[in-house]
């Protein structure tokens, strides 16, 4: 403790030690080298180099301690959320009316450019007759059906049809749409299965006939011809006896075999004719059944019909109603390129395009390869607007809404990848007043993807460095 007193006893007398202190007065009259020996130092020196070693301190504590953000950039444009809608025609055509002009605000739904349809219009008009006509026959052919399997289980009716009686044996859902004109087809097929069942009972009828005039001729030839061989064989004894002339004995010889080939000939014609009747009345039994298949059979070949006609008349359709050209959504009209009536537009031509209004605005950049990995859905974003300086006017938060999951390539910037970015607010403040963003606009979209210590700038190129020189080759 007394050392300690001892000490600061001689700190506050150090100016009474050595030769004592001389004033400024003194020294300034004492020789040149004497005066620089005992003038003490100047101050700012030190203070200075003080002061630098203060600063060298802090900043490297601040690089240290402090960070800074990572941030992935991305270069892009302001799109609609709903995109802008590109207006096409399907086919071919010419321009017959232009309803809307450039900058023109469109509803949903209305009527923006009209193509000539009269092609288009005959093809499904011709169209719509062939199915007309073909449902008609399936509809003429069902009936008919329907009708030959009621009588095939009935039987034979005893009351001929009538066109009024046969259409009211049909069902109400067959009936076409033209009941005249359905039942005179109806009535026409009907009378030809009902002549053809005609002609074969006719056929069966001329048969038994024919059957009946054998058998009578059989039955006269056999009772004439014993006599006309006894006749002959009494001839052939007198004619030997020469009690006859040869002529008169041959006379009678012929005649009996011309009687007994009639004979033989009748009965064969006999056998024929009931060989006839047989497949007559065959034919007569199995005409319901067949003209059913037939008509089943054609009601199968129709349906197919109407099946490809109908996907061609649906296209017919189509292709007429897409003659009109209509908004898909409010907006304006943008990029106009049709502006004569009778020009001709080619397929897929883009006529204009649609900017949807009142919808949210979305943000679409290109994302460099290099910060793919660090970019998720939901991340904070700075949107900077080209049009508006951000230092002067500010920036726009967001939002990362999707990242696309394949890239695509750029000649100059290699592989990209789209991103899609939400904004916070659809204007930005200018002069005072809120002004309306649009699509179309440039803007730089900043993630945030991280954060880093100051200090790691300086040192990650001397660590790449004796890392990559450490090494051989």
């Amino acid at each position: 403790m007394k050392a300690w007193h001892a000490l600061v006893e001689a700190w506050r007398n150090r100016a009474e030690l050595g030769d004592g202190a001389k004033t400024r007065e003194i020294v300034a009259f004492q020789p040149a080298a004497l005066e620089i020996q005992d003038s003490p130092p100047n101050p700012i020196p030190r203070w200075t180099g003080y002061i630098l070693l203060a600063l060298f301190a802090i900043g490297l504590l601040w690089a240290c301690i402090g960070e800074v953000n990572i941030v992935a950039s991305a270069e892009g444009k302001i799109i609609p959320s709903s995109r802008v809608k590109q207006i096409q025609p399907l086919e071919k055509g010419v321009v017959e009316q232009i309803l809307v002009h450039e900058g023109e605000h469109v509803e949903a739904g209305q009527l923006l450019i009209e193509l000539d349809s009269a092609q288009t219009t005959a093809e499904k008009q011709r169209l719509q007759g062939e199915y007309y006509q073909l449902n008609l026959q399936a509809a003429v052919s069902r009936s008919l059906l329907a009708l030959l399997t009621q009588q095939k289980a009935e039987g034979e009716d005893t009351v001929p049809l009538t066109p009024d009686n046969l259409l009211l044996q049909v069902d109400e859902t067959v009936l076409a749409a033209d009941r005249s004109l359905f039942k005179r087809l109806l009535w026409q097929r009907w009378q030809q299965y009902h002549g053809e069942q005609q002609r074969l009972q006719s056929g069966l009828l001329q048969n038994e006939s024919a059957q009946h005039a054998a058998e009578a001729e059989i039955d006269k030839l056999q009772r004439i011809l014993p006599i006309v061989e006894k006749r002959a064989s009494s001839m052939k004894g007198l004619h030997e006896k020469q009690y006859a002339s040869e002529e008169e004995y041959l006379q009678l010889e012929q005649q009996r075999i011309q009687m007994s080939q009639d004979l033989v000939s009748q009965r064969y014609q006999l056998k024929q004719l009931e060989a006839e009747r047989q497949q007559v009345g065959h034919q007569l039994s199995t005409l319901t059944a067949q003209a059913a298949a037939q008509e089943l059979l054609k009601i199968t070949e129709l349906q197919q019909q109407l099946a490809s006609l109908n996907e061609q008349l649906s296209k017919a359709v189509d292709l007429d109603a897409k003659q009109k050209l209509y908004a898909p959504v409010s907006g304006e009209v943008k990029e106009l390129v049709v502006n004569t009536v009778g020009g001709v537009v080619t397929e897929a031509q883009v006529l204009m395009i649609i900017v949807p209004s009142d919808q949210q605005l979305e943000v679409e950049v290109m994302l460099e390869n290099k910060d793919i990995g660090f970019v998720h859905e939901g991340m904070a974003a700075e949107i900077k607007i080209h049009t508006f300086p951000f230092t002067k006017y500010g920036l726009i938060d967001g939002e990362v809404k999707n990242v696309s999951d394949d890239a695509t390539i750029d000649e100059q910037r290699g592989l990209l990848y789209g991103m899609h970015l939400l904004m916070d607010k659809n204007t930005i403040r200018v002069d005072g007043k809120d002004v309306e963003l649009i699509p179309g606009m440039a803007v730089t979209a900043e993630v945030k993807i991280g954060q880093r210590r100051i200090i790691e700038f300086f040192l990650a190129p001397l660590l790449r460095h004796g890392q990559e020189g450490l090494r051989e080759r």
